[in-house]
């Protein structure tokens, strides 16, 4: 028995098919999906992220991401506004995630689309298709754990609700810069993820939710007196019928290697960490756990291995992002964040830089192809746009 079978093709499936095909590796990815479609997600792509989509090709620019180089902080009517150490991205992850598949099959990935996993027992996998067997599993299954692999999932705090909206807005609107507004019993994200698209993504505690009434629609309408929030959605459209939604969200979770776990069972994305969403690291997280997994396949390394290489790499990320969740909880600690901020609003910048992953460079045995290599559709529509 051989070859790798992915499991979910998300950011970090999607991302590790390509690494592994290329390495001439006999990959098998099933993906629930059958067409593209829009994931929840605040679809910040930061530097670490950007770097890591480069170094397998992917320039994130071409598929029409939207350049961010300042954040506002908002509370109430006050604001914040600094520039970003660093360049970020915002985009789609209907486009994004469509790509990576693309440039997975170009590389000679199998993709198994539309097929559902439901259970791993042992080397077998039971999908919708049929049983299959695989040297090594990696599970991309993103917050959905699957029958015989569950994770061992640390309680959530007050337990929180996301929501995504992607809305229709003037382009002033959508300006190169992320809003991140706090709000009692919260935070949301706002920021460009295509010329004239805003995409809101907002996370809420279950009392603050119930307390507007338990609906999306009052919720927005409390939302919409946030100062921060209005300003950019104020005359924008909605662009989906309902928002995307997810509960229990396992915030602070890092996969730790256990000795009695399977060795042939590599935990990618969500599966392998789970950042607040504050600092806009977890993209940055699921390209980064492909990247490193794929690395120790490759090395023919164990489960175990690139658990505990994966865990020390992203769990002082992790720690500082939960850290900043939690001040923003604390009134007191918010009130007196935000003087400190307003007298000098760089410390905002520092803050952004310092819940950052470190550099991988230094250790990635695996190189990307030439910039203009135009290996599957998605790279050949890039291309013939220069």
């Amino acid at each position: 028995m051989s070859g790798v079978a992915i499991l979910g093709g998300g950011l970090a499936g999607g991302a590790a098919a390509v690494l592994l095909a290329r390495a001439g590796m006999a990959v098998r990815l099933f993906e629930r999906d059958a067409e593209p479609r829009d994931k929840m997600c605040g679809e910040f792509l930061s530097i670490e992220a950007r770097d890591d989509l480069a170094r397998i090709g992917l320039d994130t620019a071409r598929l029409g991401a939207v350049a961010i180089d300042r954040m506002r902080l908002s509370a109430g009517p006050r604001d914040i506004e600094a520039k970003l150490p660093f360049v970020a991205h915002g985009i789609s992850r209907r486009v994004l995630d469509e790509a990576l598949l693309e440039l997975a099959a170009g590389a000679g990935a199998t993709l198994e689309r539309g097929v559902r996993v439901g259970a791993i027992d042992g080397q077998t996998i039971a999908t919708s298709a049929g049983p299959c067997r695989a040297g090594r599993i990696l599970l991309a299954t993103g917050k959905h754990d699957l029958r015989g692999a569950k994770r061992a999932e640390p309680a959530t705090r007050d337990g929180y609700v996301g929501f995504k909206m992607h809305w229709r807005a003037a382009r002033a609107a959508t300006a190169g810069s992320i809003d991140l507004v706090l709000f009692d019993g919260g935070y949301a994200g706002l920021q460009p993820v295509a010329a004239d698209v805003v995409n809101l993504c907002l996370i809420v505690r279950r009392d603050r939710l119930a307390a507007s009434g338990g609906r999306w629609d009052t919720l927005l309408a409390d939302l919409m007196r946030e100062p921060g929030i209005a300003r950019r959605l104020a005359d924008a459209e909605p662009l989906f019928a309902q928002p995307l939604t997810i509960a229990n969200l396992p915030y602070g979770y890092v996969c730790k290697p256990d000795p009695a776990a399977p060795g042939h069972l590599y935990r990618l994305g969500d599966q392998a960490a789970m950042t607040a969403s504050l600092t806009g690291d977890g993209m940055a997280l699921a390209v980064r756990s492909a990247h490193v997994a794929a690395a120790s396949l490759l090395a023919g390394k164990s489960a175990q291995a690139y658990h505990a290489q994966f865990a020390r790499m992203v769990s002082g990320q992790v720690r500082r992002a939960m850290w900043l969740q939690r001040a923003t909880e604390l009134p007191i600690a918010l009130q007196a964040g935000f003087r400190v901020l307003a007298l000098w609003p760089k410390l905002l910048a520092g803050l952004a830089g310092a819940t950052r992953l470190p550099d991988y460079s230094s250790s990635l045995p695996i190189c990307a192809p030439p910039a203009k290599s135009c290996n599957s559709a998605v790279a050949a529509r890039i291309c013939s746009r220069e």
